[in-house]
């Protein structure tokens, strides 16, 4: 190891430590914390309801705000309009946008080789999250240039943290107000720890399910797959064939009735005047490739 290199090489070790650290926190929280709550005291309405509404928040917040926004400029959106879709993309707990977006424009350009993050070739639980403990060989520089210029990216990749702390904090105190500290427990635990597993598993499911089984009807010049099913856990990325075909479209499903919500609400922004520039792709058979 070289002077010059040894900086690195610990700056990723330590990465990696508080990558396991953070992953582990959260799946013995959902495993076992949530459960043994359960046994005690049960989950209220309240609880569940909040479950649903950061699974949606916060889901949307990955497949509109990181995916199809910063990542691949399939829209363009003002400010305060994407900084609530940042906001709620941090909720997930899935890196900033800048470093998000530097590994998955990675992954396109890369799919299914060697410097692919989550290279399905190494097999379901790699690519689905092993590559998250994985030591890096590159850096973001190459991918995640243009999206570090984005001033609202920036302000929220200097304040990731603070945002993350927000976003469990509030499930919290929502559940503290409505029925005290064991109503805030109960609601952190599902709402916060429970939602943000169920979020990061299913979009783990795009690395790993649609790379490994589903059809491809777009092509197969690489190993990605359409998956209906996952499109309806992560609001319609699931068409993940047509994506790696055309992934400047904002559709991932491009017909009128594939089950995309993340199209839908980019479309309403578009309807409401706060989205403009939506990209779409014309693709063989089709007549209805500008339709949402």
């Amino acid at each position: 190891m070289t002077t010059a290199t040894a900086p690195i090489r610990l700056a990723r070790r330590f990465h990696i430590g508080w990558t396991i650290a953070l992953f582990s926190s959260i799946v013995i929280g959902a495993l076992a914390a949530i459960p043994t709550f359960a046994y005690f005291y049960d989950y209220t309405w309240l609880d569940w309801s909040l479950f649903g509404i950061l699974y949606f928040v916060s889901g949307l917040g990955i497949t509109v705000g990181y995916h199809r926004l910063m990542s691949h400029r399939s829209f363009d959106c003002p400010n305060w309009v994407k900084a609530a879709l940042l906001i709620a993309g941090a909720w997930a707990l899935q890196n900033s946008a800048i470093k998000w977006s530097a590994d998955h424009l990675r992954h396109h350009a890369h799919c299914d080789q060697e410097d692919d993050p989550y290279n399905a070739m190494r097999g379901f639980w790699y690519s689905h999250c092993g590559w998250l403990f994985a030591e890096r060989t590159y850096d973001d520089g190459q991918f995640g240039a243009r999206v570090a210029q984005d001033p609202v990216a920036i302000w929220q990749h200097r304040h990731y943290a603070a945002i993350v702390l927000s976003g469990l904090a509030l499930t919290f105190l929502i559940g503290f107000i409505a029925n005290g500290v064991v109503g805030g427990i109960g609601c952190f635990l599902l709402a916060g720890v429970g939602r943000t597993f169920a979020v990061l598993n299913s979009t783990f499911c795009i690395n790993s399910i649609c790379h490994i089984w589903g059809n491809q009807p777009y092509g197969a010049k690489d190993s990605s797959r359409n998956s209906w099913w996952v499109s309806l856990i992560t609001f319609g990325e699931g068409f993940h064939n047509y994506h790696h075909t055309y992934p400047s479209d904002y559709r991932n499903g491009p017909r009128w009735y594939d089950f995309d919500p993340s199209k839908w609400l980019i479309y309403g922004l578009y309807l409401l005047g706060l989205a403009s520039g939506l990209r779409t792709a014309s693709y063989a058979g089709s007549e209805t490739a500008r339709q949402a």
